[in-house]
């Protein structure tokens, strides 16, 4: 029987997942899951598999021209440091803890390449960095889709 609510949840998170905007009417008509059961499968997974619901913005067409990955490499005593620096810094969008030579992955987002200059002092000037590689992101190929459609749903192991 839990496998058969697990792999529910599992459908209407795919449903959100593609949007979360969706009416719950529409996803009840695709999966014949009835509406209250819906309703209910969002608001008890809220805070358990959904996270956090969200909007992914095109930063360009507000004026955001510079979006980049960067890598950091710490000393261990600057760690503690940097990761708080990174997420209350309002450039920051993304900011992961990552292992295989780097510290950090940071997805950062500015106006130009002058703000992203200052941002890069800024990192330099209070922190002992060993190493540090910037990358430019040119184009989103694929954002947020793993688990977005039903098909994807014979990756789960629902013998959890």
């Amino acid at each position: 029987m839990k496998y058969r609510s697990m792999e529910k949840d599992l459908l209407v998170l795919s449903y959100l997942r593609r949007d979360a905007r969706e009416s719950l009417t529409r996803i009840s008509k695709q999966t014949n899951i009835p509406v209250s059961t819906i309703f209910d499968k969002i608001r008890y997974t809220k805070g358990r598999l959904i996270k956090k619901f969200t909007t992914i913005i095109d930063f360009q067409s507000l004026g955001f021209y510079a979006r980049v990955l960067i890598l950091i490499k710490a000393k261990k005593e600057e760690r503690e440091s940097i990761r708080e620096y990174m997420i209350n810094h309002k450039h920051v969008n993304s900011a992961l803890r990552i292992n295989n030579n780097f510290d950090f992955l940071i997805e950062a987002i500015f106006k130009d390449i002058g703000e992203l200059e200052q941002f890069n002092d800024e990192l330099e000037s209070k922190f002992n960095i060993e190493n540090r590689q910037t990358f430019f992101i040119i184009e989103d190929v694929k954002r947020e889709e793993f688990l977005s459609s039903p098909e994807y749903l014979q990756m789960v192991n629902f013998n959890l």
